[in-house]
């Protein structure tokens, strides 16, 4: 079982909402994770992320 989550990051290149399926018990920490890679952005280049919409 599996939800969809819309999380922003921040990072040297500005703000990007990126969607993720994370499993019900992931934390916000992961879905932030998830979102980053999926997105591309290397660690060196990332600020912060946060869980937007469940």
């Amino acid at each position: 079982m599996s939800r969809e989550v819309d999380v922003e990051l921040r990072s040297s290149h500005g703000r990007h909402v990126e969607t993720v399926d994370v499993g019900v018990l992931a934390t916000d920490s992961a879905a932030v994770d998830m979102a980053r890679r999926q997105a591309g952005i290397p660690a060196s280049e990332f600020d912060t992320g946060e869980v937007v919409a469940p």
